[in-house]
């Protein structure tokens, strides 16, 4: 697996602003695409998660504190400053999406409303999750403990997933990884279309 967080601030941001725009299918970089980006809530929910980590990075806790809060009050999200996380990410329902404070998360995923991705509270297998490059995290999921997700994966709605899931996968269940299937058997290799071979 290949994450690759902690990107410079500025330069986040741009990938976040591009690929939440090509989520959309809107035109950018153009003036009706930055319109678009900025004014959606998930955009200003991750621009407030980066600017708190820079804060945190830069040791003023008291003041990443407060935007966390912010973030938690105005938009319902739950995104602690010591996450790292790569650029390119999209949350376009922020709403209820909640991550553990040192969890690892690549470039370009996509975050869906409600997915909470944290610790197992297992006293005898701490840890928290590391997400690949391009991975999906569906409504509601969870994504538990010191599991590895690998690159491409799509972790469907309500998925409970607590043990490593290898890249180019599909995991879907009510249970705790109860179908793993690979992508391309599914139809699904591009993330239906949505991913460009040459980013992976």
């Amino acid at each position: 697996m290949t994450a690759t967080p902690a990107a410079p601030f500025f330069s986040a941001v741009r990938k976040d602003m591009a690929e939440l725009a090509k989520t959309k299918g809107t035109p950018y970089p153009s003036i009706g695409g930055y319109v678009d980006v900025l004014t959606l809530p998930g955009f200003w929910a991750v621009f407030l998660w980066r600017l708190a980590n820079v804060l945190h990075g830069g040791g003023l806790r008291p003041l990443s504190r407060l935007i966390y809060f912010l973030n938690l009050v105005v938009f319902g999200a739950d995104l602690p400053a010591g996450a790292l996380v790569g650029a390119g990410l999209v949350m376009p329902h922020p709403v209820g999406v909640a991550f553990a404070s040192d969890v690892v998360i690549g470039a370009r995923c996509r975050v869906m409303g409600m997915a909470r991705v944290g610790g197992g509270a297992n006293p005898n297998n701490p840890g928290h999750p590391v997400i690949g490059n391009d991975v999906w995290l569906m409504d509601g999921c969870k994504v538990l403990g010191p599991v590895t997700i690998g690159d491409r994966t799509i972790v469907g709605a309500a998925a409970i997933v607590a043990n490593d899931v290898a890249a180019d996968m599909f995991v879907f269940g009510p249970r705790t990884a109860a179908v793993i299937r690979p992508l391309a058997e599914l139809g699904l290799a591009d993330h239906g279309g949505a991913l460009h071979r040459e980013e992976v």
